[in-house]
């Protein structure tokens, strides 16, 4: 029997489990309770917006089952042509499910859509948007990419927080639990600092160094992983840069992003 990877596993079921995004909650379900109840609101689409890791997938996954949605998923490599998105999105967006329950539509990724490699696709998604008679869920890392603009004026934006170490390291700690694997408190501090608030490449991690070594200890992490280069978006850069205390930290978040130093 192939084994799900801990990732899977442990996504979200429901939106309680979902971890430390309560401000996007307030904002996300009563649109989508609007659309349960048959009022279109006002924005037919929302952008869900933040970095990897912190759980915008796993909230849309986690709707779909509380409120027993059909989900129709398509990640950037499904939507880059027009006549997918017309054969696939299309289609969702006009017609109710086959199967009696509500229908949830989401396109994962939009801001990997190309300029000049995806022509169409932006224009079309717009198009199906003023047409939907289901509720369409976008996710982006980083909404503010100037080719997103004409899509930032027509959705819900909902922000997504990078998780904090706390959060991730509770998370790694009932895995732990539950996979009745021995741990060490110093171990699950020190991976849930490295994960930098992106919880999917935490469990993963912690899954890598369960399985070369049967335990979590500080000198099994230390043995198995090495340093993960991580880059930030443009604002958290900024952030960084500022709230640096010695010149090599804020040369560090610097070196962290494709953005040129001017």
């Amino acid at each position: 029997m192939r084994r799900i990877p801990w990732v899977i596993k442990y996504r979200p079921k429901k939106l309680d489990d979902v971890v430390d995004q309560e401000a996007a909650k307030e904002v996300l379900i009563p649109w989508i309770k609007s659309w349960l109840k048959g009022v279109i609101p006002e924005k037919r689409a929302a952008l869900l917006y933040g970095p990897p890791g912190c759980g915008k997938t796993s909230t849309i996954e986690a709707i779909a089952n509380e409120f027993k949605l059909e989900l129709v998923e398509m990640n950037a490599s499904d939507y880059r042509r027009k006549e997918d998105l017309d054969r696939i999105a299309r289609v969702a967006a006009l017609q109710k499910s086959i199967v009696g329950k509500g229908r949830l539509i989401l396109l994962d990724e939009v801001d990997g859509i190309s300029g000049t490699a995806d022509v169409g696709a932006l224009e079309t998604i717009l198009d199906i948007i003023k047409t939907t008679k289901n509720p369409i869920v976008m996710t982006a890392n980083d909404p503010w990419d100037p080719k997103l603009r004409p899509l930032r004026e027509v959705v819900l934006l909902v922000e997504f927080k990078r998780l904090s170490k706390t959060d991730v390291k509770k998370v790694l700690k009932n895995i732990c639990l539950n996979e009745k694997v021995s741990c060490d408190e110093d171990a699950l501090e020190f991976l849930a600092e490295r994960a930098e608030g992106d919880l999917r490449s935490g469990i993963n991690d912690l899954e890598a160094v369960v399985e070369g070594y049967g335990k979590l200890s500080l000198e099994a992490i230390k043995n198995l992983l090495t340093q993960r280069d991580r880059e930030y978006e443009p604002f958290e850069v900024v952030r960084k840069v500022f709230m640096s205390k010695y010149v090599w930290q804020a040369k560090q978040a610097a070196q962290q992003t494709d953005l040129t130093p001017d």
